[in-house]
């Protein structure tokens, strides 16, 4: 009778500690696609985030195809997680259906059609943008989804639009700048700028005509600078001027990044 009784406390024993171990692993594969659908919910909106500048951004076909690819290919990874999920099959079936259309009657706009922000906090917000853009396909471009040329010839394009509104944004600083008297200032932003297109072979008729403007304004200041440099008083005038422009060259690096070659 004991041994009966034995076994079967043995027999319960075993069968508690494996449905315990069944649970532990049902909820660990739980938290796993929890976790891997939220890296998905992750990656679509910051997609679709992106693709709210598509008004400001002048996108090509082949830019904005890769953002609808990428939501796809998220939406895909998360039907397969969650395959009783309506609402992923319908967005899914959605954005195949965007693909189509822009594969089919998406009309690429010109260069012409972007316009420089003129508010500064625009522009930096823009070029937070266009360097979040320029990370997705780095990534794309690590996981084989698009081919070397492509990732290239797109991530170029965004790099002389980013370039583009710096410039636009530094030049007007440089006015401000000279208009105060504040000559060194300005000196040290077209120095900076002057460099930077020095080092890119493929300028546009855009930033050609941006590079004469920086070199006019470059001469100019170089007069006002010596014109100071003859006077004594406007040399110390001129070193407590710069003591007051080091803060303002905060604004430049948030623009420009960490020194970023173009």
């Amino acid at each position: 009778m004991y041994p009966l009784i034995i076994s079967l406390v043995a027999l319960l024993l075993i069968v508690m500690i494996g449905y315990n171990i069944i649970q532990q692993y049902k909820q660990k594969v739980e938290t796993e696609r929890r976790i891997s659908v939220a890296k998905q919910h992750a990656v679509i909106s910051e997609v679709d985030e992106l693709l709210l500048f598509a008004t400001k951004i002048p996108f090509t076909k082949i830019l904005l195809l890769i953002l609808k690819n990428r939501i796809r290919n998220a939406l895909f990874i998360m039907m397969n997680m969650s395959p009783s999920t309506a609402s992923y099959k319908e967005h899914f079936a959605d954005t195949e259906a965007q693909i189509k259309q822009i594969k089919e009657n998406y009309i690429e706009p010109t260069s012409n059609t972007f316009q420089i922000p003129n508010d500064d906090k625009e522009a930096v917000n823009l070029i937070k943008v266009t360097k979040k853009i320029r990370a997705v396909l780095r990534s794309e471009h690590a996981k084989g989804k698009i081919n070397t040329n492509i990732f290239v010839a797109e991530n170029r394009n965004l790099e002389i639009m980013q370039l583009k509104i710096n410039l636009d944004t530094s030049i007007k600083r440089i006015i401000q700048a000279k208009s105060i008297k504040e000559y060194s200032n300005a000196k040290q932003m077209i120095d900076k700028l002057l460099k930077i297109l020095e080092s890119i072979p493929d300028k546009d008729n855009d930033l050609l005509q941006k590079q004469q403007l920086l070199v006019n304004h470059n001469n100019e200041v170089n007069l006002h600078l010596t014109d100071m440099g003859s006077s004594s008083n406007g040399d110390n005038h001129e070193k407590k001027r710069l003591m007051k422009e080091n803060s303002k060259q905060k604004d430049i690096e948030m623009l420009f990044g960490d020194k970023q070659k173009w």
